[in-house]
Protein backbone atom coordinates (compact mmCIF):
# COMPACT_ATOMS: atom_id res chain seq x y z
CA UNK A 1 0.00 0.00 0.00
CA UNK A 2 1.60 4.13 -1.00
CA UNK A 3 -0.14 6.87 -0.63
CA UNK A 4 -1.39 8.28 -3.18
CA UNK A 5 1.20 11.02 -4.92
CA UNK A 6 3.99 8.16 -4.00
CA UNK A 7 7.30 8.32 -6.18
CA UNK A 8 8.17 4.18 -6.51
CA UNK A 9 10.85 4.41 -8.72
CA UNK A 10 12.55 7.07 -11.53
CA UNK A 11 13.01 6.10 -14.98
CA UNK A 12 16.29 8.16 -16.17
CA UNK A 13 16.38 8.71 -20.04
CA UNK A 14 20.34 8.38 -21.17
CA UNK A 15 19.28 8.97 -24.72
CA UNK A 16 20.19 12.90 -23.80
CA UNK A 17 22.35 13.25 -21.17
CA UNK A 18 23.10 16.41 -19.11
CA UNK A 19 25.12 18.09 -16.90
CA UNK A 20 24.51 20.79 -14.04
CA UNK A 21 27.23 23.03 -13.37
CA UNK A 22 27.68 25.33 -10.67
CA UNK A 23 29.46 27.96 -12.73
CA UNK A 24 31.13 31.49 -9.84
CA UNK A 25 29.17 34.48 -10.61
CA UNK A 26 32.89 35.79 -11.63
CA UNK A 27 32.78 33.69 -14.92
CA UNK A 28 29.01 33.80 -15.41
CA UNK A 29 29.00 36.73 -17.45
CA UNK A 30 31.60 35.45 -20.02
CA UNK A 31 29.40 32.16 -20.42
CA UNK A 32 27.24 31.74 -24.01
CA UNK A 33 25.01 29.45 -25.29
CA UNK A 34 26.50 27.04 -27.49
CA UNK A 35 29.72 27.04 -25.71
CA UNK A 36 31.81 24.02 -26.20
CA UNK A 37 32.57 21.82 -22.56
CA UNK A 38 35.22 19.29 -21.55
CA UNK A 39 33.71 17.33 -18.95
CA UNK A 40 35.65 14.94 -16.86
CA UNK A 41 33.04 12.40 -14.84
CA UNK A 42 35.10 11.22 -11.62
CA UNK A 43 33.55 7.95 -11.57
CA UNK A 44 35.15 7.52 -15.14
CA UNK A 45 38.76 9.04 -15.10
CA UNK A 46 40.75 9.08 -18.01
CA UNK A 47 38.52 10.21 -20.43
CA UNK A 48 37.13 13.73 -21.32
CA UNK A 49 33.72 13.86 -22.90
CA UNK A 50 32.31 16.55 -25.16
CA UNK A 51 29.29 19.06 -24.68
CA UNK A 52 27.62 22.25 -24.93
CA UNK A 53 25.76 25.05 -23.21
CA UNK A 54 22.46 24.31 -23.28
CA UNK A 55 21.15 26.76 -20.16
CA UNK A 56 22.34 29.43 -18.42
CA UNK A 57 20.48 30.27 -14.63
CA UNK A 58 19.52 33.66 -14.15
CA UNK A 59 19.01 33.94 -10.62
CA UNK A 60 22.31 32.32 -8.35
CA UNK A 61 22.03 29.05 -6.34
CA UNK A 62 20.30 29.81 -3.36
CA UNK A 63 21.83 28.14 -0.35
CA UNK A 64 20.49 24.68 1.39
CA UNK A 65 20.05 26.70 4.91
CA UNK A 66 19.68 30.50 5.60
CA UNK A 67 22.05 32.33 7.02
CA UNK A 68 24.87 30.29 5.74
CA UNK A 69 27.42 32.40 3.90
CA UNK A 70 28.72 30.65 0.58
CA UNK A 71 29.92 31.95 -2.79
CA UNK A 72 27.46 33.20 -5.14
CA UNK A 73 26.93 30.28 -8.42
CA UNK A 74 24.88 29.91 -10.94
CA UNK A 75 23.32 26.97 -12.22
CA UNK A 76 24.69 26.24 -15.94
CA UNK A 77 23.32 22.70 -18.33
CA UNK A 78 25.68 21.18 -20.21
CA UNK A 79 24.34 18.40 -22.92
CA UNK A 80 26.62 15.86 -23.79
CA UNK A 81 27.25 15.25 -27.61
CA UNK A 82 27.98 11.59 -27.05
CA UNK A 83 26.14 8.67 -25.20
CA UNK A 84 28.29 7.03 -22.08
CA UNK A 85 26.71 3.74 -21.36
CA UNK A 86 28.48 2.94 -18.26
CA UNK A 87 26.93 6.49 -16.65
CA UNK A 88 24.79 7.14 -13.62
CA UNK A 89 22.51 9.75 -12.51
CA UNK A 90 23.87 11.61 -10.00
CA UNK A 91 27.30 10.85 -10.89
CA UNK A 92 30.16 14.26 -9.67
CA UNK A 93 31.66 15.94 -12.22
CA UNK A 94 34.35 18.94 -13.33
CA UNK A 95 33.83 21.10 -16.93
CA UNK A 96 35.90 23.33 -18.98
CA UNK A 97 33.83 25.81 -20.65
CA UNK A 98 35.89 27.51 -23.54
CA UNK A 99 34.52 30.84 -23.62
CA UNK A 100 37.02 32.17 -25.78
CA UNK A 101 39.38 31.66 -28.40
CA UNK A 102 42.51 33.34 -29.83
CA UNK A 103 44.92 32.32 -32.60
CA UNK A 104 48.24 33.64 -33.21
CA UNK A 105 48.89 35.73 -30.22
CA UNK A 106 51.69 35.81 -27.56
CA UNK A 107 51.17 34.30 -24.36
CA UNK A 108 52.45 34.86 -21.13
CA UNK A 109 53.08 32.01 -18.29
CA UNK A 110 50.70 32.84 -15.40
CA UNK A 111 53.86 32.58 -13.10
CA UNK A 112 55.76 35.18 -15.00
CA UNK A 113 52.60 38.22 -14.08
CA UNK A 114 53.07 40.20 -11.05
CA UNK A 115 52.36 43.42 -9.56
CA UNK A 116 54.86 46.26 -8.83
CA UNK A 117 54.35 49.89 -7.40
CA UNK A 118 55.87 51.93 -9.71
CA UNK A 119 56.31 55.69 -10.17
CA UNK A 120 54.90 57.09 -13.45
CA UNK A 121 54.45 60.45 -14.98
CA UNK A 122 51.64 62.71 -16.08
CA UNK A 123 51.28 60.57 -19.42
CA UNK A 124 51.09 57.11 -17.20
CA UNK A 125 54.73 55.81 -18.44
CA UNK A 126 57.30 54.56 -16.01
CA UNK A 127 59.70 56.55 -14.55
CA UNK A 128 63.20 55.15 -13.58
CA UNK A 129 65.52 56.04 -11.44
CA UNK A 130 69.65 55.36 -12.45
CA UNK A 131 70.55 52.52 -9.90
CA UNK A 132 73.89 52.97 -7.89
CA UNK A 133 75.68 50.48 -9.86
CA UNK A 134 74.42 51.61 -13.09
CA UNK A 135 77.12 52.88 -16.15
CA UNK A 136 77.00 56.71 -16.52
CA UNK A 137 75.98 55.83 -20.38
CA UNK A 138 73.88 53.21 -19.95
CA UNK A 139 70.28 53.95 -20.25
CA UNK A 140 68.79 54.40 -16.90
CA UNK A 141 67.12 51.14 -15.57
CA UNK A 142 65.87 51.96 -12.57
CA UNK A 143 64.70 50.62 -8.95
CA UNK A 144 61.20 53.10 -9.62
CA UNK A 145 60.71 52.95 -5.89
CA UNK A 146 61.76 56.47 -5.49
CA UNK A 147 60.38 58.64 -8.25
CA UNK A 148 63.72 61.05 -10.38
CA UNK A 149 60.36 63.33 -11.16
CA UNK A 150 58.90 64.83 -8.33
CA UNK A 151 55.70 64.95 -10.20
CA UNK A 152 55.37 61.58 -10.60
CA UNK A 153 53.40 59.03 -8.96
CA UNK A 154 52.65 56.02 -7.63
CA UNK A 155 50.74 53.25 -9.01
CA UNK A 156 50.44 49.31 -9.10
CA UNK A 157 50.41 48.06 -12.71
CA UNK A 158 50.61 44.56 -13.98
CA UNK A 159 53.80 43.13 -15.95
CA UNK A 160 56.02 40.62 -16.42
CA UNK A 161 60.03 41.39 -16.08
CA UNK A 162 61.94 40.85 -19.35
CA UNK A 163 65.50 39.73 -19.79
CA UNK A 164 67.80 42.74 -21.26
CA UNK A 165 71.40 41.93 -21.14
CA UNK A 166 71.49 39.89 -18.40
CA UNK A 167 69.38 41.96 -16.29
CA UNK A 168 65.63 42.46 -15.98
CA UNK A 169 63.10 45.14 -16.00
CA UNK A 170 59.50 45.50 -15.42
CA UNK A 171 57.27 45.52 -18.17
CA UNK A 172 53.98 46.96 -18.23
CA UNK A 173 51.50 44.19 -19.91
CA UNK A 174 47.99 44.20 -21.17
CA UNK A 175 46.16 40.64 -20.71
CA UNK A 176 43.29 39.56 -22.58
CA UNK A 177 42.02 36.14 -22.13
CA UNK A 178 43.39 33.28 -19.71
CA UNK A 179 43.56 29.75 -19.27
CA UNK A 180 44.94 27.25 -17.32
CA UNK A 181 48.63 28.12 -18.20
CA UNK A 182 48.55 31.19 -20.02
CA UNK A 183 47.77 34.60 -20.27
CA UNK A 184 46.89 36.41 -23.81
CA UNK A 185 49.44 39.66 -23.98
CA UNK A 186 47.62 41.90 -26.17
CA UNK A 187 50.14 44.48 -25.38
CA UNK A 188 53.74 45.32 -24.03
CA UNK A 189 55.38 42.42 -25.49
CA UNK A 190 56.43 41.15 -28.76
CA UNK A 191 57.24 37.71 -29.89
CA UNK A 192 61.21 37.55 -29.07
CA UNK A 193 61.01 38.66 -25.52
CA UNK A 194 62.53 36.78 -23.01
CA UNK A 195 60.29 36.91 -19.54
CA UNK A 196 61.26 35.53 -16.24
CA UNK A 197 59.38 32.85 -14.72
CA UNK A 198 59.09 30.13 -11.65
CA UNK A 199 57.35 30.05 -8.65
CA UNK A 200 55.62 33.18 -6.98
CA UNK A 201 58.32 34.12 -4.42
CA UNK A 202 61.01 34.45 -6.90
CA UNK A 203 59.28 36.51 -9.68
CA UNK A 204 57.77 38.45 -6.44
CA UNK A 205 61.18 38.87 -4.93
CA UNK A 206 63.29 40.45 -7.97
CA UNK A 207 63.54 44.35 -8.64
CA UNK A 208 63.88 46.37 -11.89
CA UNK A 209 67.62 46.34 -12.83
CA UNK A 210 68.62 42.71 -10.95
CA UNK A 211 71.28 41.16 -13.05
CA UNK A 212 70.14 37.32 -14.13
CA UNK A 213 71.93 34.88 -16.01
CA UNK A 214 69.70 32.56 -18.33
CA UNK A 215 70.55 28.82 -18.11
CA UNK A 216 68.45 27.40 -20.57
CA UNK A 217 66.20 29.26 -22.99
CA UNK A 218 63.13 27.90 -22.90
CA UNK A 219 60.49 27.56 -25.90
CA UNK A 220 57.97 29.67 -22.94
CA UNK A 221 57.70 33.38 -24.69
Amino acid sequence: MNNPGTVLLTIADFAILEAELEVDETDIPDVRLGQETQIEIDALPNHTYRGRVTEIGNSPIQPAAQNVSQATNFKVIVTLDEVIPEVRPGFTCTADITTAVRTDVIAVPIQATTVREMMVDAEGKIVRQRRDDDDPGDTPSASAAIPADPAGHAEEIEGVFVILDDTVRFTPVETGIAGERYFEATAGLVAEDLVVTGPFNVVRSLDDGDPVRLNERSSDR
